[in-house]
């Protein structure tokens, strides 16, 4: 990344999640542009709550009747009641909490906060270019929500799209259309998974750049230094790391196994997005106070790592460490978002580390996977590379991705 600018760029992400990859993806995007020379903010949209909540509602109202939407949705509700009525759940929600602000407030350079997309557009009228990503913000209920897709800005503030996610690899019809309306007073697109820009050009009719997820910009070192800032410590023996997000209780069970032939202990975040009763006690050692650079930490010293996300599948490839990604979600669901790390491991070649059963575990392998930083670095060359302007006036190409202008 060797070109500089002298431009203001704001960017619009999910930093305000209690999601470790979404947390991480908001600050690689942040910190990837500040290494070209931009100065950046990203939008404090903690104060949009209502603003955002009031196209999503109308989403969910649409969708009454769509029973494998609310049943995904039944998990995180039965996680907020838990932590409100088991006080000792609770409390160890509260450390996990405390620990994402603590790294919110370290690591972000923040706009002033703002009630109303009217004031939004207002603030940011101030910058060159607003650049959305990345992570599941094109989530047809986040096409609803209208914030990731940037309908509070005004020309001449440019749009941009960087490695930006729908989540799902179909859209209905109107959603399509909405797609199409959004994006066609963008400067620039790209997006993260191959299955995206089959949906851009299926909305729009152009193919649009397909590039690495913002936390794939930053080089080893970077987050090797990140991991350093850690303020707790990595357990003395070796362990295997295990991050899951879904409830397939088989997925522990792998854990299990894979820990008791290596002898290993069991380091697991449990419960990150839904309570789930299968972590509970599997793990050896569950660190409730773990940010997202601890996250970072607990995986690079990992002797392996299980998980079902796909984050948890990058920071195992930029640290060589080998892992196992099981599904978390059928295929043909309408609520899969396979299609994320089938791109990640595809283009990484580790595709045989997808894990759709236990035969697929087993097959996979007991030994140490072969992985390669340098894909990764690879990746990221292809991912960071910043064209330049193509003049003053010059029709925009929705297949560039140059946040400078």
């Amino acid at each position: 990344m060797t070109i500089k600018c002298s431009k203001r760029v704001a960017v619009a992400s999910c930093h305000d999640k209690i999601n470790f990859g979404s947390v991480l993806q908001a600050y690689a995007t942040q910190r990837a542009l500040e290494e070209l020379g931009v100065e950046v903010n990203t939008i404090d949209k903690r104060g949009l709550g209502h603003a955002i909540s009031a196209g999503r509602n109308d989403y969910y109202l649409e969708h009454l009747f769509d029973v494998d939407l609310y049943r995904a949705k039944l998990g995180f509700v039965k996680h907020r009641i838990k932590q409100k009525f088991d006080a000792d759940f609770g409390k160890k929600m509260a450390k996990r909490k405390s620990a994402f602000s603590s790294f919110e407030s370290t690591h972000f350079s923040f706009t002033p906060q703002t009630a109303s997309f009217e004031d939004l557009g207002a603030l940011v009228a101030d910058y060159d270019s607003v650049v959305v990503g990345s992570d599941q913000l094109w989530l047809p209920v986040n096409i609803a929500g209208r914030y990731f897709t940037l309908s509070f800005v005004q020309p001449p503030v440019r749009k941009v799209s960087y490695s930006t996610s729908f989540g799902v690899s179909s859209l209905s019809e109107k959603y399509l259309r909405k797609t199409k309306e959004f994006l066609s007073d963008f400067s620039a697109i790209s997006v993260r998974e191959d299955t995206g820009a089959d949906l851009v050009e299926k909305a729009t009719g152009v193919r649009c750049s397909v590039v690495c997820d913002p936390t794939m910009l930053l080089a080893r070192d970077q987050w090797a230094s990140l991991a350093g800032s850690s303020s707790i410590s990595v357990p003395d023996e070796p362990y295997v790391f295990c991050y899951f997000m879904g409830k397939n209780a088989w997925n522990r069970e792998c854990a299990q196994e894979l820990a008791e032939r290596h002898n290993l202990k069991i380091v697991a975040i449990a419960h990150p997005d839904e309570y789930v009763k299968a972590d509970d006690d599997y793990a050896d050692y569950y660190p409730w106070e773990a940010g997202p650079a601890e996250w970072v930490n607990l995986i690079a010293h990992a002797s392996y790592v299980c998980t079902d996300s796909f984050h948890g599948s990058v920071f195992s490839n930029i640290f060589e460490v080998p892992f196992f990604s099981f599904r978390r979600h059928e295929n043909m669901g309408a609520q899969s978002t396979n299609s994320r790390i089938d791109t990640l491991l595809r283009v990484l070649g580790n595709s045989d580390r997808i894990c759709e059963s236990k035969d697929a575990f087993h097959a996979a392998g007991f030994g140490r996977a072969s992985l390669s930083h340098r894909r990764c670095g690879r990746r990221r060359s292809c991912g960071a590379s910043v064209p330049k302007n193509t003049g003053q006036g010059a029709a925009p190409d929705p297949r560039r991705c140059d946040p400078c202008g």
